[in-house]
C-alpha cells in the first residue's frame, strides 16, 4: 500500500441508524476543495477494491477531515465502515477527486442552491458550509428530502447554521411521513413554489442537486425548462452502475502508444482497443487514480496535453472542462498517436 495515503480514525459520529460520520486525526495534509470526496482502497482479498466517499468537512474552517458513510446492505466497503472500523484503525486513500465543487467565477454569483435527497447531503454540507462562511455576498437556499426527522443526518447542524446565518441562509425540510402531503416529497409545484419565493436572478444561481437518479434527473429537466443555463447546474452521482463496456464504439479501434505523466514521472503505455486507457495502464501495473470506471465520479480524471481522446461515457466533465483539456482515463480511447496525458 506504499503507493496510498495513510488515515488514522480520530473517531466515528453516528448520524443516524445507518448514517455514519468518520473523522480522520491526521487529514489536514490532504488536499481538498468543498463537494469533493475521497476515494478508499482495501487490498484485504484477492482484488483490489475502492470506494468513494464524500467529504462532510470544509477546507476553510479549523474542521478535521471528515467522511460520510451510509450503511448499503450488500455493499462490502460500507459494511466495514459502518460496522467493523474502529478509532486507531488506520485506512488507505488515494487522495481528493470529484468536479462537484465550487466554480473559479464563483464571486460572480449572488444566489445558490443546494437539492439534496438522503446520503446526498453529504458533499452538499462540505459546500454548504464553504459558501456560508466565505462568500458573504451569496445567499444559500438548501431542500433536504428524508423519510423522516429521525432519519435525517446532520439535522443539528443544519439547523444551527440556519439561525446562526438567519439572512443568508434558508433551509426546506422535507418528509415523506409529513401528514402534509403536497410537503412530503420534492415534485414540480414545490420545486417551482421555492424558485418563486427566492426569485433568483438566471445568470446569477448556480444550483447543485445529489439523491437518487429519478430525483436529480427531474430537477435538472425542470430548471433546464425553467431558463437557468446547463453549466450553471452541477449533480452528484453517488451510483457508478456496472461495470460494463458501453454500446459506442470509438471510430478508431486502432493500436495507439500514449504518454503519461504522472507524478513527475513519464510513462509510455500501448493501448490496444477494447482495453480503455486506465485498463491498459493497470495491465503494465501502473497505478492511476481511479473509482467508478464508468465516466461518472471524475476520479481518473487527466489533462490532454495532445492528441485526441473519444470518450464512450462522460457525466461529470462539462463542455467547460473539456474545452481545457480535461479527460477520463476510464472511458477513454485514443484517437491518435501522439496522445500526451497529465495526471496531477
Amino acid at each position: 500500500m506504499n503507493d496510498y495515503k495513510k488515515l488514522v480514525i480520530e473517531c466515528i459520529r453516528e448520524e443516524t441508524k445507518d448514517f455514519k460520520t468518520i473523522v480522520f486525526r491526521d487529514g489536514h495534509g490532504l488536499q481538498y476543495q468543498a463537494g469533493q470526496f475521497i476515494t478508499l482502497v482495501d487490498n484485504s482479498g484477492l482484488t483490489e477494491i475502492r470506494r468513494s466517499y464524500s467529504i462532510i468537512s470544509s477546507p476553510v474552517l479549523k474542521e478535521p477531515l471528515s467522511i460520510g458513510v451510509k450503511r448499503i446492505d450488500n455493499g462490502f466497503f460500507s459494511r466495514i465502515l459502518t460496522d467493523r472500523v474502529q478509532p486507531g484503525d488506520t485506512l488507505f486513500t488515494t487522495g481528493a477527486g470529484g468536479f462537484f465543487r465550487l466554480p473559479e467565477n464563483i464571486n460572480s454569483f449572488r444566489s445558490m442552491f443546494f437539492f439534496a435527497a438522503g446520503s446526498g447531503i453529504a458533499p452538499v454540507l462540505s459546500l454548504l458550509k464553504t459558501t456560508i462562511h466565505l462568500y458573504t455576498g451569496i445567499s444559500v437556499y438548501l431542500v433536504y428530502s428524508n423519510q423522516s426527522v429521525e432519519s435525517t443526518a446532520y439535522l443539528r447542524e443544519l439547523k444551527q447554521l440556519e439561525q446562526q446565518y438567519p439572512d443568508r441562509l434558508v433551509i426546506h425540510f422535507l418528509f415523506s411521513t409529513d401528514a402534509d402531503l403536497r410537503r412530503a416529497r420534492l415534485n414540480r409545484e414545490l420545486l417551482l413554489e421555492f424558485l418563486t419565493i427566492a426569485s433568483p436572478d438566471r445568470d446569477k444561481t448556480l444550483f447543485y442537486t445529489c439523491g437518487p437518479e429519478s430525483y436529480m434527473r427531474m430537477i435538472i429537466f425542470l430548471l433546464q425548462e425553467e431558463g437557468f443555463p446547463k453549466d450553471h447546474i452541477k449533480k452528484e452521482d453517488f451510483n457508478p452502475g456496472e461495470k460494463k463496456r458501453f454500446s459506442r464504439t470509438p471510430p478508431d479501434k486502432n493500436s495507439y502508444p500514449i504518454q503519461l505523466e504522472l507524478h513527475g514521472k513519464t510513462h509510455d503505455i500501448p493501448v490496444q482497443y477494447p482495453d480503455t486507457i486506465l485498463q491498459a495502464a493497470r495491465k503494465i501495473k501502473l497505478n492511476l487514480p481511479y473509482s467508478c470506471e464508468t465516466g461518472k465520479c471524475g476520479s481518473c480524471a487527466a489533462k490532454c496535453l495532445s492528441g485526441k481522446i473519444w470518450l464512450s461515457n462522460n457525466e461529470v466533465l462539462t463542455d467547460q472542462d473539456l474545452a481545457r483539456g480535461l479527460t477520463l482515463t476510464c472511458t477513454g480511447y485514443p484517437q491518435s498517436g501522439d496522445v500526451v496525458l497529465k495526471i496531477e
